[in-house]
């Protein structure tokens, strides 16, 4: 959610900056700050709330003679989604640390280990954030004598987690150092000299449109006369290509991928980080740290939790419900919101009432939250869109971190959904599990997930990589069936209702989904050649039961496609098509649970690319709205 704006050139450096952050507002922050020359110093400009704060902290010094433009030519900017630490100024980026100032976006896994190394030598941190830490390292490597880009170079190699840093130093000034590799980080030569970096690129649209849209192991360094883009492993120069970008603003948004949802399922690696930042508070070395906000102290006081729902939300919901019952061992209803409030529905006292939407305005969920209100029960929220109606109904709102969505079909607030429903489930665990046991596998679980944002991104980065070309390879085969049941049982049960859902909205092909049990009882009447049945099958609890019904299948002659394991030969030798999950031969390492969030984008790869061999309007599907403001 975080913004980054960095240049050098001639132009009037904080005006670049204030105009640069003013674009990348619509992602969301609570912190901002400005870093720039001053003949050989930097000065930072930086405040808690609103853009507004620093540019009034700013305009004061631009009536200094001292001050002036021409002696204003190297900066960068902030905004900031508080993650490690709360969203003070003094959290607020950008950071120094002696002559080193920097901006950072992601999160860095091993921070604590950093910490403690920094400290040990004797440097002091003066914020709460992680970021910061990174700053002592480049320090610290230029006091062994290393030349400032090196150092920034090397010390970010000693980094775990998906991040980006833009760095200044006052040794070297009118230079500019980025490097990306995982957060969203751009650059441009500006025509009239030197270089402009941007975690978006519409932050550059106004000076140039020819974009270099960095890679993850990127390091750019920007001055007067340009910028130059090196490897960050072996140091040495690499060659990217500009891509011209005489587009609107709309198509710039999808950052070279053809449609909105391409880009959006390939973003849930950075909606998964980016919410478990906004949520947590990583500060806490305890696993399931929430952060304290008004919606903890009603999920601690809650004794049953009703969820309400509709469409992808309501799939998350379902999924929610067996994490919450399982770790945490709390009673979780799951129901539709739009026949829950004709119903007259039983709650019960202590229950909690939980509103989920993705675009936080849709009619049906609004009215249950606002009907619960009404009879006195205690509401929250779970939505990506701050400011929302469901927001402001609610008593209390845990938002995703997903940026904005315009694919109709959802796909990254699906998976940020679950991962709050998770992080909920592991935090009452804690809270009401006294069995030493269930702690311990609570921290393992806590630890795995830590693990889940690097393993989908390995898997989905890149046109080809092996997921999209075999998702792709199978859907080349069966994209013209007359129909499909998807199939699977626990957590791939609500799996398989949104592995239905997405097809019917984007391919407009007949799909639906069924509990694997529940083939037998009537469904399997339509089973014949031209009927796909897709089985969700991971090596869990569930996989021999799942199994045992695809006999019921392969008698009648249906297709099957199976989605598993790698490894699993026993599954693969009864299927006619195969799609791998990601990594989930890792089974003994990683929990079950966490199946999900490496299965879901399989689902929705697939019903993308069946969507683009039969020609649909993929990113906005007939008949459908991205914010369902109507019963």
């Amino acid at each position: 959610m975080c913004g980054i704006i960095g240049y050098v050139g001639p132009r009037p450096v904080v005006r670049v900056l204030l105009d640069g952050l003013r674009r990348l507002e619509y992602r969301g922050y609570d912190s901002a700050g400005l870093a720039f020359f001053a003949d050989s110093k930097i000065e930072i400009k930086k405040s808690e709330g609103k853009l507004s704060n620093v540019e009034r902290l700013v305009q004061g010094d631009f009536e200094r003679t001292q001050w002036g433009p021409q002696k204003l030519h190297c900066g960068m900017g902030h905004t900031r989604w508080a993650t490690h630490g709360k969203p003070t100024t003094q959290n607020a980026h950008p950071h120094r640390t002696g002559s080193v100032v920097l901006v950072h976006n992601g999160i860095i896994e091993n921070y604590q280990e950093i910490r403690d190394e920094i400290v040990a030598k004797g440097f002091e941190p003066i914020s709460e954030t992680d970021s910061e830490l990174y700053g002592f390292l480049v320090v610290d490597e230029m006091k062994r004598g290393t030349p400032f880009r090196e150092a920034v170079r090397l010390s970010f190699l000693r980094l775990h987690g998906a991040c980006s840093v833009v760095v200044l130093c006052e040794s070297e000034p009118g230079v500019l150092v980025g490097i990306r590799n995982g957060s969203p980080l751009v650059a441009a030569v500006d025509p009239q000299g030197g270089a402009i970096l941007a975690s978006d690129a519409q932050a550059l649209l106004s000076y140039t449109k020819d974009i270099y849209f960095l890679e993850n192991g990127d390091m750019v360094v920007g001055d007067s006369n340009g910028l130059k883009v090196q490897d960050l492993s072996s140091g040495k120069e690499i060659q990217r290509q500009a891509q011209h970008v005489d587009w609107s603003a709309e198509q710039m948004e999808k950052q070279g991928f053809e449609h909105y949802m391409l880009k959006e399922i390939h973003e849930q690696p950075q909606t998964l980080v980016d919410t478990l930042n906004s949520i947590l508070d990583r500060a806490h070395a305890v696993p399931f740290p929430l952060a304290e906000q008004p919606g903890v102290e009603s999920l601690r006081k809650a004794s049953e939790l009703v969820l309400a729902a509709c469409g992808t939300s309501w799939h998350a919901s379902w999924i929610g419900k067996y994490w919450l019952e399982r770790w945490a061992r709390i009673s979780t209803q799951v129901e539709y919101a739009s026949e829950f409030r004709y119903r007259d529905p039983v709650i019960r006292p202590g229950a909690l009432v939980v509103g989920t939407s993705q675009s936080g305005e849709t009619a049906d969920t609004l009215a249950v939250i606002r009907e619960s209100k009404r009879r006195g029960f205690p509401t929250l929220a779970v939505t990506n869109c701050r400011g929302s109606t469901l927001s402001r109904e609610a008593q209390a709102t845990f938002f995703m971190s997903s940026g904005p969505e315009i694919g109709v079909a959802a796909t990254k607030t699906f998976s940020a959904q679950i991962l709050i429903y998770l992080l909920w489930a592991g935090y009452l665990g804690l809270q009401r599990e006294q069995d030493p046991e269930h702690k311990q596998k609570l921290q393992k679980l806590f630890d795995d997930l830590i693990r889940v944002p690097h393993l989908l991104d390995q898997a989905l980065r890149g046109e080809g990589s092996g997921l999209v070309h075999e998702v792709r390879d199978v859907a080349s085969r069966v994209w013209n069936k007359k129909g499909f049941f998807f199939i699977g049982r626990g957590l791939n049960f609500p799996l398989a209702l949104e592995g239905a859902l997405k097809l019917k909205e984007i391919a407009y092909i007949h799909a639906e989904g069924f509990a694997a049990g529940e083939l037998k009882h009537g469904p399997i009447a339509m089973i014949d050649s031209e009927m796909v049945v897709v089985v969700i099958a991971p090596p869990d609890g569930w996989r021999e039961k799942t199994i045992s019904n695809l006999q019921e299948v392969k008698a009648r002659g249906g297709l099957i496609l199976g989605v598993g394991a790698e490894n699993d030969k026993k599954l693969r030798g009864m299927c006619d098509e195969w799609i791998s999950i990601p990594h989930i031969e890792m089974v003994s390492d990683i929990d079950e649970s966490l199946f999900p969030f490496l299965i879901a984008p399989v689902l929705q790869l697939f019903s993308y690319e069946i969507a683009l061999k039969r020609g649909t309007d993929i990113d906005q599907p007939r008949n459908l709205a991205k914010s369902v403001t109507v019963e």
